[in-house]
């Protein structure tokens, strides 16, 4: 595969930006506690201040009092009052400098507890530069490889095996790297918060341990930051650069198989999870107890804010016995709310950030290389470019693109002996024709060695065959796969009490798919036809039902011309259709349709395939007038409505792109539905060698409208064979019955 130009790697720029999206969501929520709790942690200073003037006024005019009396005992010349008044002067010194202690202590106390906040970030910066420090002496060689690489010189050994050795652990240890200052200034955190010693206020207690709560699930969250885009970014731009082709043709990692499903579901509990997380802690935070007031009991005014309009009536259902629990009750300020607005919206743009990131990376770690092996699948198909893929992940693409590379490489060898072989057997066969030409008394000699050759080339007839089975038992395994990603016949089961699914590949995979899921109470049932047959098809099918998953499970779409306008849109992007002249017209030919069988409604979209209802004629329910342009059969005591579909496939079309039709469609019990692809009625057969055409289909489906939906397929795979007769198969043949 052609590679494009070496990145530039990338380091520090990623601790940069996961720091600040930290700070920016830490710092909205100190900003938040600390406005909260401003009024407390003032009323709690003057409360300590007055308390100080008053001790100190106190004790000057005590000390006042003895200086007075002792003048006027040494005016009187008292020397035992003297002396005794000496004494207690000492003893008030000594009390005032014990007050002073023990104020200034408090005071002390207190600075600290308003310091805890400045230790947690001189910390938490302190050994954030060192592990800036480690994190780029860490990754500076992996660097310097890729700047060698992008001037194309020389690579030394240990930077080689230093680089190939930790290129795909960079992801696990650049997050650890940078969790490391968080662990450190959230151990300082933890370690004030159970301390046993009172050394704080109540009020800087709670706003610490608030704080400690949202940096720790901010800290979690930049670090799964880190992870992921280091991950993405190894994956899908710098595996290639590290390590050989041959290497990648097969999967490096060290550790077992991961699992795409589970990565959606890490996916989606961290992006639905942050926001409401973000939500709730600010709701929490904004509520105040009416128990912090002070009140022992509310007046009526007072309850009138607290209930609001509920007032009166909680008054006359309750009574008197409601007022015991007013206290445990919360209640929201003006100031709060306002704050709680603004921190929730500064909380929401971080959480965008984060949701929009790891969707985009989580999605491009499974789109870009199943991108890339269908793009190497139609070299093989079109050119007969033998492309590897690279085995960028350890998950279930990761697994196809290997087994698409074994099979690629046998095909290489087997294609590789064979021509060796000819090219041997064609220098012997010239190199004995020349000698009986020249020597014609050795004729003799040289029947027996031709007679020879004929058993080795017997021997490499056999041997091909060899080869050849090899080679079909690799499609087979790729039926399997094929066979497994369909619905499940229980799925049908369950949804429809008579229902028929007639599937005959023309090879051993099918270019033919089905596909239905159940959701909402509905039922969405669809039947598709891709360009191509066998293997090409095969790996199209296979993008088709995924894409088909991922619109209905993940948009929750439940409109039918919708999911196919969405299923093409998807399809153009993944194919890197650009609608130039001469490009190959891949796409695929859909029916689908959305049973709803509560309210007895059917909605039908079609790309190029139709749509068949048959109904029984009772009574007024015979269908006399066209429907938005679709045709009415009858025949004997049944009618078909034929719902046209679309000229226009799901892939690039030359008259542009324009929206589905969505047919809205009353449904009743017994009617029979019909979803069918071109392979029956364009099998050649017959007398005459012709096409079984779409008139002696509907005449069929007409004969058999009496008959259980089991027997109508039996009738339906007879009636093909004996058409089909000798001849080879044609297309894939792929009809669905379903009876209401």
């Amino acid at each position: 595969m052609k590679k494009k130009g070496t990145p530039k790697y990338i380091g520090l720029r990623i601790y940069f930006t996961a720091t600040f999206l930290y700070l920016f969501l830490v710092m909205p929520f100190i900003g938040f506690l600390l406005f909260q709790n401003l009024p407390e942690i003032i009323r709690e200073s003057n409360i300590s201040s007055q308390l100080l003037n008053m001790q100190a006024d106190s004790t000057l005019r005590k000390l006042d009092s003895v200086m007075i009396n002792i003048d006027k005992a040494k005016a009187a010349k008292n020397v035992g009052a003297l002396e005794k008044l000496v004494e207690e002067k000492t003893d008030s010194v000594k009390v005032i400098s014990e007050e002073i202690s023990a104020i200034e202590h408090k005071n002390k106390v207190n600075f600290n507890a308003d310091k805890n906040l400045g230790k947690f970030f001189w910390l938490y910066f302190n050994t954030l530069i060192v592990c800036y420090l480690l994190g780029m002496l860490f990754n500076w060689p992996f660097k310097i490889y890729l700047r060698r690489k992008r001037k194309q010189k020389k690579i030394g050994e240990r930077l080689e095996w230093y680089c190939k050795k930790l290129i795909l652990l960079t992801p696990l240890i650049n997050g650890l790297i940078l969790l490391l200052p968080h662990v450190v200034s959230h151990i300082f955190a933890l370690s004030v918060l159970l301390s046993s010693e009172p050394i704080v206020k109540e009020t800087d207690q709670d706003l610490f341990q608030n704080f400690f709560y949202v940096s720790a699930v901010a800290a979690f969250l930049t670090t799964l930051f880190v992870y992921f885009w280091k991950k993405n970014r190894v994956q899908l731009k710098y595996m290639e650069y590290f390590f050989t082709e041959e290497e990648l043709r097969k999967r490096i990692f060290k550790f077992r198989s991961g699992k795409i499903g589970r990565q959606l579901w890490y996916a989606s509990v961290i992006t639905t999870f942050f926001p409401l997380a973000i939500v709730g802690l600010y709701l929490a935070l904004s509520l105040t107890s009416v128990r912090d007031l002070g009140i022992t009991e509310l007046t009526n005014e007072q309850r009138s804010i607290l209930f609001g309009n509920w007032h009166d009536t909680i008054s006359v259902l309750s009574g008197q016995s409601f007022t015991s629990n007013e206290n445990s009750l919360y209640y929201v300020t003006a100031i709060d709310t306002i704050v709680m607005f603004i921190g929730i919206g500064s909380g929401i743009i971080v959480s965008i950030i984060y949701i929009f990131l790891i969707l985009r990376w989580t999605t491009r770690s499974i789109v870009n290389p199943v991108n890339e092996l269908l793009v190497n699948m139609k070299k093989v198909r079109t050119d007969g470019e033998t492309s590897y893929t690279l085995v960028r992940t350890n998950d279930e693409v990761g697994e196809l693109a290997e087994g698409f590379n074994i099979m690629l490489q046998k095909i290489k060898d087997y294609i590789s002996n064979i021509s060796q072989m000819n090219a041997d057997l064609e220098d012997k066969v010239i190199e004995r024709t020349k000698e009986i030409e020249e020597q014609k008394e050795e004729i003799e000699a040289q029947k027996e060695e031709i007679t020879t050759q004929l058993e080795v080339v017997i021997s490499q007839r056999d041997t091909i065959e060899a080869q050849q089975y090899q080679i079909l038992d690799s499609i087979h395994y790729a039926k399997r796969i094929q066979t497994a990603i369909l619905p499940p016949d229980d799925l049908f089961m369950s949804a429809f009490s008579d229902h028929f699914i007639l599937n005959r590949p023309r090879d051993i995979v099918s270019g033919d798919f089905y596909w239905s899921i159940k959701k909402n109470n509905k039922t969405f049932v669809a039947v598709a036809d891709c360009a191509g047959h066998g293997v090409p098809g095969a790996f199209l099918s296979i993008l088709g039902i995924s894409y088909l998953n991922e619109i209905a499970n993940m948009n929750n779409c439940d409109d039918a011309s919708e999911i196919l306008g969405k299923l093409r849109s998807a399809l153009i992007f993944s194919l890197h259709q650009k609608g130039t002249e001469g490009e190959t017209q891949d796409g695929l030919e859909v029916a689908l349709c959305i049973l709803d069988m509560e309210n007895k409604s059917l909605q039908y979209a079609g790309a190029n395939r139709p749509l068949y209802l048959v109904r029984k004629i009772e009574g007024d329910n015979d269908i006399t007038l066209q429907v938005n342009g679709n045709d009415v059969v009858k025949n004997g005591d049944y009618q078909m409505l034929k719902y046209k579909p679309d000229t226009m496939p799901i892939g690039i079309y030359y008259d542009g792109v324009s929206p589905f039709t969505n047919n809205t469609i009353p449904i009743q019990s017994g009617d029979s539905i019909y979803l069918f692809t071109d392979g029956y009625v364009d099998q050649i057969g017959g007398p005459k060698r012709k096409t079984f055409r779409v008139k002696y289909f509907r005449e069929l489906l007409f004969k058999i409208q009496d008959k259980e939906m089991n027997e109508q397929k039996a009738i339906l795979e007879q009636n093909i064979s004996q058409w089909q007769g000798s001849l080879i198969q044609t297309d894939d043949i792929l009809v669905v019955g379903i009876k209401i």
